[in-house]
């Protein structure tokens, strides 16, 4: 009954330590509102210095390196390295028109958070409705 899954796990075994670990892709959240853009990534084991953001046109970048902890100690063998490392690059798509000067960044307990506030021009406007006909509104709009 056991038999198939101790084959799938001598598979995954043989894989993990035949290639190394796998590249690690932090997972990210992007949540848009009336007022900013917040992006929610997470990066554990990095650190500030480790980390490079940048915003062109309507293209947030996060680029990183997460490093493998055992690779320096010798005369111990892999046995099984599942989680990611490595460095990596990831391009998230936001709206246009955010301006790069206003990209803010904290990273606390794992987690960076990016918040980009809207211009005024990005925000919705609320249109008031006024009582009247078709000629008033003309007159108000010239």
């Amino acid at each position: 009954m056991f038999e198939p899954l101790l084959e799938f796990d001598r598979l995954m075994n043989r894989a993990f330590t035949a290639n190394g670990p796998r590249s690690f892709l932090p997972p990210a959240d992007v949540v848009v509102t009336d007022d900013d853009v917040t992006v929610y990534m997470d990066v554990p084991g990095l650190t500030p210095d480790g980390l490079e953001i940048e915003l062109e046109n309507d293209v947030l970048t996060v680029r990183g390196e997460r490093v493998l902890p055992h690779s320096g100690q010798n005369g111990r063998t892999r046995q099984r390295i599942e989680r990611g490392f490595g460095r990596f690059e990831r391009s998230l798509r936001v709206p246009r028109g955010l301006d790069p000067n206003a990209v803010g960044a904290n990273l606390t307990d794992g987690v960076l958070v990016i918040r980009i506030p809207k211009p005024e021009a990005l925000k919705p406007h609320r249109v008031e409705i006024g009582a009247g006909g078709a000629r008033e509104l003309e007159a108000s709009t010239t």
